[in-house]
């Protein structure tokens, strides 16, 4: 199983935080769960159900009723370059959200379920504003996720975040269906990677699929990848 990946793509800080600063202030609304947090978080759907600017709630694409359907919301319109961030991932984008944990916050220990590539949905998070006191944990690892950098969490696995610094830290966060370019983004394009021996995706790949992974993370030559081929080969 996959814990995280920090993919190779870097997208441009100064454009984003321009593009977030532009947006109106009042539309920002706290996160729903109340309860998994203290202090203040609040988010920004530029994708939702419906289209609905009010709309910030995450849902499973296979729990979707027949009414509903993730649509752009009027805010992306305004957002240019945030637009071809999110047109970089070439796969089904469902909820799409800044969210904005201000200074001296946090999330307390949760799970997002089946929130994770081997049950067909990454989350991708791109963060825009951070600082130095922000501590993002997935089962007692800290994340070092630094401003304009994507990384894929595996969010199904206990997580908790705390601000400790004096500004607010502002991530996109764009949840994906899994389809071929996701693997092979998480595969091969790939700075860090860490996963939890046992089982590493074996029901998301065909037997063919896996051999040209194999090659692939071989021909990197990264202590990382020759060390996830050698896990996916044993398996």
């Amino acid at each position: 199983m996959i814990k995280y990946v920090q993919i190779k793509q870097c997208f441009d800080v100064q454009q984003m935080q321009q593009e977030v600063q532009g947006l109106q202030q009042a539309l920002w609304k706290p996160h729903y769960n109340e309860k998994q947090y203290e202090g203040s978080w609040t988010t920004l759907p530029l994708r939702s159900i419906n289209g609905s600017v009010e709309n910030s709630i995450s849902i499973h694409a296979s729990s979707l009723q027949k009414n509903m359907a993730y649509k752009d919301t009027s805010l992306l319109n305004e957002c240019p370059y945030l637009q071809s961030v999110i047109t970089f991932f070439d796969c089904e984008k469902m909820s799409v959200r800044l969210m904005n944990l201000e200074a001296g916050a946090f999330i307390k220990e949760h799970t997002d379920h089946e929130m994770c590539f081997e049950e067909g949905e990454a989350r991708f998070h791109i963060p825009i504003s951070s600082n130095n006191g922000i501590e993002f944990f997935i089962e007692g690892e800290k994340i070092p996720m630094k401003e304009g950098e994507c990384w894929y969490l595996n969010l199904s696995l206990k997580h908790h975040v705390i601000n400790l610094g004096n500004t607010s830290r502002i991530h996109l966060v764009i949840d994906c269906k899994v389809n071929d370019w996701i693997k092979n983004l998480l595969m091969t394009d790939v700075e860090l990677m860490q996963v939890i021996p046992g089982n590493i995706g074996d029901d998301s790949y065909s037997a063919a699929d896996k051999i040209r992974i194999i090659r692939e993370l071989r021909q990197m030559g990264t202590t990382v990848s020759i060390e996830l081929a050698d896990k996916m080969e044993a398996g």
